[in-house]
């Protein structure tokens, strides 16, 4: 029996022997693992800031309906009529002026504050004018077609007298319209901007 028990024993202690120990890791392993873990955040990261599409059309309306609240404002504050028209996505201002004539015209009007910033995604717009859809067109397009005795005019007038008119409904939406807002004449304020769909 202890005969047996002597061989038991030697027998464990040489497999114990033979047995690999338990290594960890190197540090060549740890800092290729921390690389790539760093490099797939980085990627996410840029690519939620870069595609915040909700984020971008929010930014976008309220930004629509600040400038037309300021469009109207400068109005009074000028005593001069100004304008907006829209695109399919973007918009452009308007200021009513006399020209060499002696005739009052609408023209483009350049500022840097009353101007149509490109988002960082594609949007479109679809305006409502006193409950009818209209058809927009891009700008370019509609100055080649332009005349005198049909020139481009605003679809929305903010008049001196502090009115808006006519009533009016802008949608603003990323292109898959999963996001969309509505900008529009308000009851309790001149301009009113609300998200409709989207989280």
């Amino acid at each position: 029996m202890q005969f047996r028990r002597k061989h038991v024993d030697q027998f464990n202690a040489s497999q114990a022997a033979r047995a690999p120990l338990a290594r960890g890791f190197t540090l060549i392993e740890l800092l290729v693992t921390v690389a790539i873990v760093a490099i797939i955040l980085g990627v996410v990261v840029i690519s939620v800031e870069f595609r915040n599409v909700g984020k971008s059309m929010s930014n976008e309306a309220r930004r629509t309906g600040l400038l037309m609240q300021l469009a109207s404002d400068q109005a009074v504050y000028s005593r001069q009529q100004f304008g907006i028209r829209f695109h399919p996505d973007s918009y452009s201002f308007y200021v009513l002026l006399k020209n060499e004539e002696d005739e009052e015209e609408w023209q483009i009007f350049e500022d840097e504050q009353l101007r149509f910033r490109a988002p960082e995604v594609a949007l479109e717009m679809i305006v409502d004018i006193s409950g009818l859809p209209i058809v927009l067109e891009n700008l370019i397009d509609e100055l080649s077609d332009a005349t005198d005795e049909n020139p481009l005019q605003p679809h929305i007038i903010f008049l001196s007298n502090g009115e808006i008119i006519p009533d009016f409904r802008i949608l603003i939406s990323d292109t898959g319209q999963e996001f969309q807002y509505e900008v529009s004449s308000g009851d309790l304020f001149p301009v009113t901007v609300q998200q409709l769909s989207g989280s």
